[in-house]
């Protein structure tokens, strides 16, 4: 027979049990539970993992993510909820599109950096090419010397020779 008491107590539902009183020991651990792979598992776990996963191997342009902070910032307005806690998520949007701008910086400093070193390489072949071109100059100017040398050299030798006879 059931305990008559004048207090009312509080009864919890288990699922193997039935209907108990809120003070028994018995605690059924979700760890035990039959479908805890089928309901946990396939459905949650693997979804935030992709997620995750995805997130920090993609790599995303400065407008996607100005895109995407602005959808957040559409979405948390559309809401239109009025807790003041809620203005993060503006910061959130701000933080976004400072990133956005700071990465289209990079882009522009990186475009800049492979023109500069496009710069570098051409100046370098034409000093290549001007320092090639002198060094041709200065042999032509030593053959003629050597030439004019031999030359004098041979023309001395025959003007000596004819003002002697």
């Amino acid at each position: 027979m059931a305990k008559t008491s004048s207090k009312p107590t509080m009864m919890r539902f288990e699922p193997k049990a039935g209907w108990t009183e809120a003070t028994t020991a018995e605690v059924v651990s979700i760890h035990d539970h039959p479908r805890k792979e089928a309901r946990i598992e396939p459905i949650v776990e693997p979804r935030i993992e992709t997620r995750l996963e995805s997130a920090e191997v993609e790599q995303f342009s400065a407008e996607a993510l100005v895109n995407l902070g602005e959808s957040i910032q559409d979405v948390f307005d559309s809401l239109q909820i009025n807790d003041p806690r809620l203005q993060a998520w503006n910061q959130v949007h701000a933080a976004i599109k400072l990133i956005g701008t700071k990465l289209q910086e990079k882009k522009a400093l990186e475009d800049r950096i492979q023109a500069l070193i496009q710069e570098v390489e051409s100046v370098r072949n034409l000093a290549s090419e001007l320092v090639s071109s002198a060094y041709r100059s200065e042999q032509e100017v030593h053959e003629t010397s050597r030439l004019r040398m031999q030359v004098a050299e041979s023309l001395s030798d025959k003007l000596v020779a004819a003002l002697k006879a």
